[in-house]
């Protein structure tokens, strides 16, 4: 069964299982860095927000042999675990008085989003693209965001520059820094997956850190906030920068021992085998002098 048949077939079954309820359709989504995935989309009366779930992965399964009924029922079962529970209305959205205050900054890498910056305010940096956009917050829909556009921008009669300052001066009050070592990253992850003892004494390990945000949604952001570079700026000779995916990126203190070509094998490698695509942020290696106070690429 190829992609198609297999898409709507799921369609119709899931919607011969909400009825009218729903509104339920598939569109083609362009995501980050041009990749384009299959949404069953789900949208409720009276709701302007859409939940969207993604038909790639279920499609794997049903060809490695899983049920056509089983991936209907685990479909189904996603949207009722996860269905949105507020009625967002995006009527603000017209407003740009009332967007200001969700304004936020993207990093994206710049080669593989052509197509979306064409339609879309952009500053370079290095060899990313800052992207302004509007985030939406709560209980339920958890973090998410509208991609500002060209049109948006003439709608509100704001220019390019104006937008992205506004966005990277409000961004550092919604989506505030976070800086934490990862050794206390990894007991985090530990014990949030049960007890956990750390040994008496632990072997002497490379100086490393996580930068995200506090939501970790799209936190290598955070790499142009200043007061980053205020923390940056402490007694280390400076910082290799590896971008971990578009949502954090870990920073390995400069000892004198560490190879260029050591470290743009290891970001390449990780990439390749465990960022999704649409996650991914660049295989470059970034580097930020304490002496300078500027990031630049290695």
């Amino acid at each position: 069964m190829t992609l198609e048949q297999f898409v709507n077939k799921v369609e119709n079954a899931v919607r011969a299982y909400f009825g009218s309820g729903l509104q339920i359709t598939v569109q083609k989504i362009m995501k980050n860095n041009s990749v384009e995935m299959t949404g069953l989309i789900f949208m409720e009366k009276g709701s302007d927000i859409a939940a969207t779930i993604y038909l790639d992965s279920y499609y794997e399964e049903y060809e490695k042999g899983t049920p056509l009924g089983e991936i209907v029922r685990q479909l189904i079962l996603a949207y009722e675990d996860h269905r949105p529970v507020e009625k967002l209305k995006l009527d603000f959205f017209r407003d740009y008085e009332q967007v200001r205050a969700r304004l936020a900054c993207r990093l994206i890498n710049l080669e593989r989003n052509c197509e979306l910056l064409e339609q879309t305010p952009h500053q370079v940096w290095l060899d990313l693209a800052v992207t302004p956009c509007c985030i939406l917050m709560g209980d339920e829909l958890g973090c998410a965001c509208i991609q500002i556009r060209y049109e948006h921008m003439r709608r509100w009669k704001i220019d390019e520059e104006s937008l992205i300052g506004e966005a990277m001066a409000n961004m550092r009050q919604i989506l505030r820094p976070e800086f934490i070592s990862m050794a206390e990253f990894l007991y985090d992850l530990a014990r949030s997956t049960g007890p956990v003892q750390m040994p008496e004494t632990e072997p002497e390990k490379k100086e490393m850190f996580i930068l995200s945000n506090t939501q970790h949604f799209y936190g290598a952001a955070a790499l142009l906030y200043p007061e980053v570079y205020e923390l940056l700026a402490g007694e280390k000779k400076g910082f290799f920068i590896l971008p971990s995916s578009v949502h954090e990126v870990i920073l390995l203190a400069d000892t004198g021992q560490e190879s260029r070509s050591g470290l743009y094998r290891m970001v390449s490698e990780v990439n390749a085998g465990n960022v999704p695509q649409e996650e991914f942020l660049s295989n470059s290696v970034y580097y930020f002098d304490r002496k300078e106070k500027k990031i630049r690429i290695l």
